[in-house]
């Protein structure tokens, strides 16, 4: 698994790339996150940019970091999923609660807007 991380805006983003198209294990993306809450980074986006599906231990560990990012008042999202892997995490109704975003140019720009997003209000 490679993971390159860089900066768009006010969200870090993580890049992850496999040769395979599936992911098993994300220890390593939360060691990650982790490491950025400890200093303040609290606007997270995921890329999987080959992997078309995750495995269950892979999304019980997105979760437990989607809930860590929550927990310091920022926001973890998904951005550019294959289409295989949204219809996966739509039918786990995990886009319910982890905002998904075709591309990178549609991250919020501004920490109200992801609040707007979360709650459908418009202040």
């Amino acid at each position: 698994m490679r993971i390159e991380v860089y900066t768009a805006g006010i969200y870090r983003i993580v890049r992850i790339s496999d040769a395979l198209s599936v992911i098993s294990q994300l220890d390593e993306l939360k060691s990650l996150i982790q490491g950025y809450l400890s200093v303040g980074e609290n606007f997270l986006a995921v890329i999987f940019t080959d992997a078309s599906y995750l495995y269950s231990g892979a999304i019980a560990v997105l979760i437990s970091c989607f809930k860590m990012v929550r927990d310091r008042g920022g926001d973890l999202c998904i951005v550019e999923p294959k289409s295989e892997m949204m219809n996966l995490l739509r039918q786990m109704g995990i886009d319910q609660f982890i905002s998904i975003y075709e591309k990178e140019g549609d991250l919020p720009g501004d920490p109200r807007q992801i609040e707007e997003i979360r709650t459908g209000f418009r202040g």
